[in-house]
């Protein structure tokens, strides 16, 4: 369906992979994106392998509309085009880079030890090399001691990057998606989010990981997308984290929480902190963070809505 201003077309899913299933299409949408304005017919001919101008503008004609405008000045991406180039760039779909475990200049937030690191289906996993970490890791039924979680990062993250630099870059994309989840934003496709509350009533993780969850967290949360496929989690704290008191509690001891220098200190404060489970019925959990000696109580409620924080 054409839309009346500028022939913008809406497409089905169907129709959209159908057009995009084209190596001349793709070319054409990666040629555009690197030109930093309009391209004639021909400027964008020459850009693509393609000898037969027929034959170019044949595939032309199908991305017209929906992926690509067509001005007085020539040719250039629409947004759903711009995505597009986006995603095959990131190496998202197209790429799976080797980077296998490697020590890393980074100290487990449990118990100090050497932190080793790869890179796995979109993730840059870590791995304490002494404790059992933060929850057991089950991913493709592999058993693997001392996992601290994952953070996502296109294969694109890793281009040029040694595995410091590459951890460093995986810990602030991570963030900026934790943050944007924490307000009830996907990070995906901007619908809103719903948070799930797990409590485990018979924690005890003083040895290591709970016998009961396998995780060292007794709350934790599952966030899922409304719309999308979206799926995150992970200690419930974290949702909590775009709250105005807890965001000043940390820059107020000069922690920025996406500055990649301050991964450790950061980590400790989300991640290492004291959990009180003050009632279940309505659910209120209080969380308290350690920074340099200043606490800072933060009570939720089980919506994951902060309903009372306490300096201490």
């Amino acid at each position: 369906m054409a839309n009346a201003d500028d022939g913008e077309t809406t497409l089905s899913p169907d129709e959209a992979f159908s057009v995009l299933g084209n190596e001349t299409r793709l070319a054409a949408l990666r040629a555009l994106g690197e030109s930093d304005e309009p391209c004639s017919f021909s400027e964008l001919h020459d850009a693509v392998d393609v000898d037969d101008s027929g034959q170019f503008n044949y595939h032309l004609d199908k991305l017209v509309g929906h992926f690509v405008r067509k001005t007085d000045d020539g040719y250039e991406l629409r947004q759903p085009g711009r995505r597009v180039v986006e995603a095959v760039l990131s190496g998202a779909v197209t790429e799976t880079p080797t980077f296998d475990r490697t020590p890393v200049d980074q100290r487990c937030e449990y118990c100090e030890s050497p932190v080793e690191a790869r890179w796995r289906e979109g993730s840059v996993e870590l791995f304490c090399t002494s404790c059992d970490g933060k929850f057991e890791y089950n991913r493709s039924a592999q058993a693997e001691p001392g996992y601290l979680g994952r953070l996502t990062l296109p294969p694109a993250g890793l281009r040029g990057r040694d595995a410091d630099e590459v951890v460093r870059t995986a810990w602030t994309w991570t963030q900026l998606e934790v943050m944007a989840f924490a307000s009830g934003i996907c990070p995906r496709c901007s619908a809103t989010v719903e948070h799930d509350l797990s409590v485990c009533e018979r924690h005890d993780a003083s040895d290591g990981l709970c016998e009961s969850c396998h995780r060292h967290h007794a709350v934790t949360t599952r966030v899922h997308c409304t719309n999308c496929i979206y799926r995150s989690g992970g200690a419930a704290l974290l949702g909590t984290l775009t709250n105005v008191d807890v965001f000043d509690f940390l820059t107020d001891h000069g922690l920025n929480p996406v500055r990649p220098e301050d991964i450790h200190r950061v980590n400790q404060a989300h991640e290492d902190y004291e959990e009180a489970i003050l009632s279940t019925d309505p659910l209120r959990v209080r969380f308290t963070i350690d920074v340099d000696g200043d606490r800072l109580a933060v009570t939720v409620d089980e919506d994951l809505q902060v309903v009372e924080t306490t300096r201490e």
